[in-house]
């Protein structure tokens, strides 16, 4: 947990510390030596600070002994430029690298939340379905009984012989099954509209279901591509890393008096 208050001297005395212990002072080196505290911002521009005094004290006294110095002090500068651009390089895709997981990951919340709404209209439709089918499948049975019952009330008007009085009473029952069978008719009807609609519904939640789901490749492509691009960073501040620690080897080398 940062603290406040961090104060140049501490910086300086970190830094110090780092030096006589042969180790670059880098701004995460820095905020170790101080005990994980303080904005790695503010030990950033103290650090830097303390690097332009410390070459105006070397530009005010004067040139140094010999070339070897000139070049150790160059090298010494070169690398320090290199460490802190790839410790600079490193932080800002650190940085983009969290932000866009906290994007994903609130994408992938998001339609997560959304899918799984989706599929639970899908199984209530289904349900809906299911019943509206079993209840269909029931008026198509009494249909056909009631088709069976006319035929059957039509065959025996045409062969009954009997008295106008049966012949009547056999005409209204005859005239309360048609009209029976046409309203079955008519609500067999409608259940076969219903059903439409809830086939063409359910048809678009699946489509919907199918975007959701390819909504997500991209953003998972994109978390692979940023952790390719850390990686290469990493590796990239390795090297420049490597290639500093063997040149100031060769030029103290080269400065050490045989």
């Amino acid at each position: 947990m940062a603290r406040t208050g961090l104060s140049k001297e501490e910086v300086a005395h970190a830094r110090a510390g780092l030096l006589a212990q042969g180790q670059y002072p880098s701004v995460d080196a820095v905020r170790v030596a101080l005990g994980n505290t303080g904005s790695k911002t503010t030990i950033h521009k103290y650090l830097k600070e303390l690097d332009e005094e410390q070459g105006s004290a070397i530009a005010a006294g004067g040139r140094p002994s010999t070339i070897s110095d000139v070049l150790h002090d160059l090298v010494e500068r070169l690398a320090a430029r290199l460490r802190q651009e790839s410790d600079d390089q490193l932080d800002l895709a650190r940085a983009e690298l969290a932000e866009k997981e906290l994007q994903l990951a609130h994408a992938n919340r998001q339609m997560e939340s959304e899918l799984r709404t989706t599929r639970e209209q899908e199984a209530r439709l289904q349900t809906e379905l299911r019943q509206q089918r079993l209840a269909f499948n029931i008026k198509q049975d009494e249909l056909a009984q009631l088709s069976k019952e006319s035929s059957r009330i039509a065959t025996e008007l045409a062969h009954t012989q009997q008295s106008l009085y049966e012949q009547l009473t056999n005409a209204r029952k005859l005239e309360q099954k048609v009209e029976q069978l046409q309203a079955q008719q008519r609500h067999t009807g409608d259940l076969e509209r219903q059903l439409a609609t809830s086939i063409a519904h359910n048809e678009r939640l699946g489509e919907q279901v199918a975007a959701m789901e390819s909504a997500l490749a991209p953003a998972q492509a994109r978390a692979r591509e940023l952790e390719l691009l850390l990686a290469q960073a990493e590796a990239r501040a390795q090297v420049q890393e490597q290639m500093g620690e063997q040149l100031r080897a060769y030029l103290d080398r080269m400065a050490a008096p045989k």
